[in-house]
């Protein structure tokens, strides 16, 4: 039975810094136990069979802080990497002004990365769920094809000429690109995400792809 992270935070010996990384990392430990949970009640029970209020339970944290993470029980099921397309494109927008489009553009499709479960049990279930509920295949799509959309969008006002969005669009798809074969990868070698991540971005860059 999957728990919520509750271990001991005691930021009144930390620095602001370490702080907010301690936070960072709780807040990632109670989406992947809730994660954990959806799939789990899935497995055993179907689509149809799961509420939030079990998946809270079994994950052991209150329906009000399964709300904090996730919209509803399906976006829990899918364990949504990335925020609403508008979210993503808000942060790439900043990002951008930051260091560039190049660099911002990677460091948010890494950022998503970082917050996937690293087990590679927990990616197989995942898989085992996704191809028993049709559904979910539904909505997974639409959601990163929002999420595509927003990001080509915020991209292409940052780059200049007539075919900026047509150059928008194919570096956004190129770094999906990337990140699926970064999973690839991991779960082939039993790698972390991040990990994976940088070496098909150092080989892209290498030009070691064929096409």
């Amino acid at each position: 039975m999957c728990r919520a992270y509750d271990g001991p935070v005691n930021e009144e010996m930390t620095t602001p810094d370490q702080a907010l990384g301690l936070r960072a990392l709780k807040k990632r430990q109670s989406r992947i136990a809730m994660h954990r949970a959806a799939l789990e009640l899935v497995h055993e029970n179907g689509l149809s069979g799961v509420t939030v209020e079990a998946i809270a339970q079994r994950a052991g944290v209150s329906t009000r802080t399964f709300f904090n993470h996730w919209t509803t029980k399906e976006s829990a099921i899918i364990g949504v990497l990335l925020e609403s397309g508008e979210g993503v494109a808000e942060k790439l927008r900043g990002r951008i002004e930051e260091v560039g489009p190049r660099a911002a553009l990677r460091s948010v499709m890494r950022e998503a990365l970082a917050a996937a479960p690293a087990e590679p049990e927990l990616r197989e279930l995942k898989q085992r769920v996704m191809a028993s509920e049709p559904k979910l295949h539904t909505l997974s799509s639409g959601n990163l094809l929002s999420v595509q959309t927003e990001m080509v969008e915020a991209l292409a006002d940052a780059l200049e000429g007539e075919h900026a969005r047509e150059q928008a669009n194919l570096s956004v798809q190129i770094g999906f690109a990337v990140t699926r074969s970064a999973f690839a990868v991991s779960m082939t070698r039993g790698i972390d995400l991040g990990t994976a991540f940088d070496e098909v971005l150092e080989r892209y860059d290498e030009g070691a792809s064929v096409f």
